[in-house]
């Protein structure tokens, strides 16, 4: 392929993350969207999303019962999964057994039985698997990782992840069912793994339900608040805190400590406007989705994986590190259902 060629895609899944996706795609002017997948449903959706973003006679709509016909469409190089995460394992193997590169939204699968299925049989039929772990790609996130890399605060001692949103819907807790650690921390805990460049000697964690909505979540047997702690073999200790329900706005903080400094990324708000009165001082609140939080983020990610597929740039997200945040997931799974420390 010559670099001012497209490839051509297909989406599956149109929710909300399917749709911060599309927009991307549209974007980069690197792909043309052949067809939108999902349930029946969301046909009327995705026939607007076709007639809002201009797509009519390029992008066609098929049901994932159907998919088949889509996999085996020549038009298509590569495959956007952005379906609940139960459906993923299954997805992502039809669209490499069909030859296509996958790109799909995290966590990758349920377990880590299923994500070293899908890598190895992307490595037999060399093509790209891409999990989508966009803190990665996020400019706060990136130059921290950077300024670290190249020496800026000397060795690293203790790194901290605090990370609070208002948390998702029934709707979203019951399609997903892979609990908080899975679900929502799995972005800290790659990126403080990537940051540290090891895989935790140790882990343990903490949870409770104490929200104003902790009915949801015990219905879906999940906890919104969870701390967890991760022991590296060089020494370095990390403390992640993921709140759902937090009621603030959604917050995202890191804090990198080493023997020669210290590096902390700040939260995001609307705006930067400060404003002062004779009775108070008060900044503008904090961004409320991830989607606004980390919106130039995706189209990041998404050139990345295309580069990849080109042959201009390695897979920065490998097979080895997406098993490792998956193994150290359903550690501190374990230990914040036994109490315990979880050695890997």
């Amino acid at each position: 392929m010559t670099s001012n060629q497209t490839l051509g895609a297909a989406l599956v899944g149109v929710g909300r993350m399917g749709q911060v996706h599309l927009k991307s795609m549209i974007d980069s002017g690197r792909l043309s969207i052949r067809w939108l997948v999902d349930i029946p449903a969301q046909h009327g959706l995705m026939a607007e999303l076709i007639k809002r973003h201009r797509l009519t006679g390029e992008t066609e709509i098929s049901d994932i019962e159907s998919s088949q016909k889509v996999l085996l469409d020549p038009r298509v190089d590569v495959v956007i999964i952005c379906t609940p995460t139960p459906s993923h394992y299954d997805i992502i193997k039809k669209a490499l057994t069909a030859g296509k590169h996958v790109m799909c939204e995290k966590p990758l699968t349920l377990t880590v039985s299923e994500t070293k299925d899908c890598y190895e049989l992307a490595k037999k039929l060399k093509k790209i698997l891409f999990c989508a772990y966009n803190r990665r790609f996020d400019k706060q996130f990136n130059t921290l990782y950077q300024r670290y890399k190249r020496g800026d605060i000397g060795d690293l001692r203790m790194v901290k992840f605090t990370s609070r949103e208002d948390g998702p819907g029934k709707e979203y807790l019951q399609n997903n069912r892979s609990g908080i650690f899975l679900d929502m921390a799995i972005h800290d805990i790659d990126y403080v793994c990537w940051l540290v460049g090891e895989r935790p000697s140790s882990v343990c964690a903490f949870g409770s339900i104490s929200s104003d909505n902790s009915a949801l979540y015990r219905s879906a047997d999940d906890f919104d608040c969870v701390t967890a702690i991760l022991n590296f073999p060089s020494g370095v200790m990390a403390n992640m805190e993921d709140t759902r329900a937090a009621r603030i706005g959604y917050e995202q903080k890191v804090e990198v400590l080493g023997t020669k400094g210290l590096i902390q990324t700040r939260n995001m708000k609307a705006s930067e406007l400060y404003s002062i009165t004779q009775n108070s001082c008060q900044s503008e609140a904090l961004l409320r989705s991830s989607e606004e939080r980390y919106v130039d983020s995706f189209p990041t990610e998404l050139n990345h994986f295309i580069n990849s597929i080109e042959g201009k740039e390695e897979n920065l997200v490998s097979a080895e590190s997406c098993i490792i945040a998956m193994e150290v997931s359903e550690a501190l799974s374990q230990s914040l259902r036994t109490g315990s420390i979880v050695r890997l």
